[in-house]
């Protein structure tokens, strides 16, 4: 079975008999902003060497400082594997995809389509936020019976509002105000992570607001790592239909992004990244000392980059009962499954009219 696979060792990625195989380096890596970089590898790759069979990747995380060449290139393409890059600090940067394998002219149009169309794209937009307030939801009713006094009012506030706004959603009339609605519950939810985490936990990692570029603080590089893994993995599935990655429905098509990974993204972030993050501070699997600073922002140390990505691929492979298909479905699988009710909305918007993955525990 192909599973994704995460290189944290720098070296030189090659092929080698039909196959993969890392040499690796033994010397330090740099980060990749030092003073007077010319872009060299940091190290030879003198290390020993790692092969691993291609029939088993289904993609690769270069976590690592990785050296390719174009015959490496070629061979990824031909066997349908993207690669995703991180730099130094965890940032996702780049991704090398294969041509595409699952072509579709009628789909691509369908999709064009539904975004040119006001009403449309409102329709999926409204059902992207809606997934994803009812999954936060889902997340808050979880914590919501461990706690008592203030901490258990203020979550049934958040509870009341946020049932409120998602109610009130087929009521909006544009992307901006849905977008609006979804940033507000997500602030007031963010306001609840203290009290999810506990005191003592809190009290090691506070955590005020979200920030990026770059994370001001523990949490927020958590959520940032997290978040690109998510984008990621969405990412991973997409390729394997014929939709389109760049064209979306709630976030606006861009110039060099996949904008379609960040709309399905918001469906599965809260039971996924937010979760992960829970448990990992909760049993002390993460702590203060596997984060760095850099240029006024935090960022997860490459030991506790690790530590996230064991944790993320072991959820990933998780299965949960699927109440329509009445079998275990991993959580991988489900990302797919959106993709293909997502497919089946813009072929037939009549019959098979889009519902986000609503999950119950």
């Amino acid at each position: 079975m192909k599973r994704p696979y995460y290189l944290f060792s720098s070296g030189r990625l090659k092929r080698q008999h039909n196959t993969l195989a890392l040499e690796k380096t033994t010397g330090e890596r740099t980060p990749d902003d030092a003073p007077g970089d010319e872009g060299l590898p940091s190290a030879a790759p003198d290390g020993p060497r790692t092969p691993f069979p291609v029939e088993s990747v289904d993609s690769l995380f270069l976590f690592g400082e990785v050296d390719i060449n174009s015959k490496l290139i070629t061979f990824l393409g031909q066997q349908g594997i993207p690669a995703f890059f991180y730099d130094y600090y965890g940032n996702f940067t780049a991704t090398i995809y294969p041509r595409d394998s699952q072509l579709s002219g009628r789909l691509r149009m369908q999709q064009a389509q539904h975004y040119l169309s006001p009403r449309k794209r409102l329709v999926l937009a409204r059902a992207f936020v809606e997934a994803a307030l009812f999954n936060i939801e889902r997340v808050i009713k979880y914590y919501q019976p461990r706690l008592t006094g203030e901490a258990q009012a203020k979550v049934q506030g958040t509870l009341s509002a946020l049932v409120r706004d998602r109610d009130a959603l087929p009521l909006t009339t544009d992307i901006l105000t849905l977008m609006a609605v979804e940033g507000r519950i997500r602030d007031r939810y963010y306001q609840l992570w203290p009290h999810f985490l506990g005191p003592e936990v809190a009290a090691r990692f506070p955590f005020n607001k979200r920030e990026r570029r770059p994370p001001s603080n523990e949490l927020n590089a958590l959520i940032s790592f997290g978040n690109s893994l998510c984008y990621n993995s969405v990412v991973r599935q997409i390729y394997r239909t014929a939709l389109d990655p760049t064209v979306a429905f709630l976030h606006e098509p861009g110039d060099r992004r996949f904008s379609l990974s960040l709309d399905i993204a918001e469906i599965f972030k809260p039971l996924l990244v937010d979760r992960a993050i829970f448990r990992l501070l909760k049993t002390g699997e993460i702590g203060p000392k596997h984060f760095e600073k850099h240029l006024g922002g935090c960022y997860l140390s490459e030991t506790g980059r690790k530590i996230f990505v064991q944790h993320w691929d072991e959820r990933l492979s998780q299965t949960v009962q699927h109440r329509t298909l009445d079998r275990k479905v991993s959580y991988e699988r489900l990302i797919r499954l959106e993709c293909y009710k997502l497919i089946r909305h813009l072929s037939d918007p009549k019959g098979q009219s889009y519902q986000g993955l609503h999950m119950w525990w």
